[in-house]
Parts: C-alpha cells; sequence; structure tokens
C-alpha cells in the first residue's frame, strides 16, 4: 500500500471519504494536508517501497472525485505491508490462549474503521461476546466455510 499527504491546505472535508470504485480514500489532517491512497501494488512482497504505476493509479481515483487534488503539492508518500484476509474482510476474535484477543486483518479499511473496530474490541474484552455488528468477523470462519461476500472478497489478495 503507498500513502501520500499534500501541502496544508484550508478545510474541506469533514471526515473520511471512501471511493469504492476506485479503490481510493481521502481524509484531512489536523495540520490540513490532504491524507489518501488507494489500491494495493499487486506485487506479492515485503518491500516498503513504491511505484509509480501506483501513484498514477491513485492519483487517478483522486482526480475522479475531487479534482481539485491534482492543484495540491504532494509533500510525502511511503509503502508499507498490507495485512490482507482472502474475503477481505478483518477479525475481531478472541484466540484459543486465554486473555489473547486478535483484531486484525483490515486490508485497506484499518484507520477509516477504527471507531467501530474500537467499538466491537472493546464490547469483545469487556464481555468476552462479540459485538452484534461483529459475530461473522471470526478467526475460523475459512474453516466453518463462513467467508463473507464483499468487494474485497478474493481467493488472492492481489485481485481484490
Amino acid at each position: 500500500l503507498q500513502a501520500f499527504v499534500t501541502e496544508g491546505l484550508k478545510p474541506i472535508l469533514p471526515g473520511v471519504i471512501t471511493f469504492g470504485a476506485g479503490h481510493f480514500y481521502v481524509s484531512q489532517s489536523d495540520k490540513g494536508g490532504l491524507v489518501f491512497g488507494g489500491d494495493i501494488d499487486g506485487y506479492n512482497s515485503y518491500a516498503q517501497r513504491g511505484n509509480l504505476p501506483v501513484v498514477e493509479d491513485v492519483a487517478e481515483g483522486g482526480m475522479a472525485i475531487m479534482p481539485m487534488i491534482g492543484r495540491a503539492r504532494l509533500v510525502r508518500s511511503w509503502g508499507g505491508i498490507m495485512d490482507m484476509s482472502m474475503d477481505g474482510s478483518p477479525f475481531i476474535d478472541k484466540t484459543h490462549i486465554d486473555g489473547l484477543y486478535f483484531n486484525g486483518g483490515w486490508c485497506y479499511g484499518g484507520f477509516k474503521a477504527t471507531p467501530a473496530s474500537g467499538l466491537c474490541y472493546a464490547h469483545l474484552i469487556a464481555t468476552d461476546a462479540p459485538h452484534p455488528v461483529a459475530t461473522e468477523l471470526r478467526l475460523d470462519r475459512f474453516k466453518r466455510g463462513h467467508l463473507i461476500d464483499e468487494k474485497g472478497q478474493g481467493s488472492q489478495p492481489n485481485l481484490h
């Protein structure tokens, strides 16, 4: 995954905007910079560097919903590793080890889903039972054959 930050701009975004068809997301930092990214690079690797085809793809997604982004200057970018689940959905579940809980596999949606994830995770830890919204986000869903049918589904993460 690659992410980008622009120079500081006047406030224009009150929250996170996600453009699913374009695999693009954007939010605005407290300092005014637009923080955005898009699709994974598609090369199965542990390398943490970016590549120009993804820069072009992310820029295209951004321009599709916010043409003004083309006039903003980029001040930094970075690449990182994605924790992808095979169906594109996260896990929020307790493990077989007493007192050990897991919240991961968020694919593209990690920081955008943090408030809801935190609510579900806190409920799980406090009650030792999944939150009603997260009942299907169990670690054994593949073993049980209960994959979550959503846009991110695929047999290989780079096909999402």
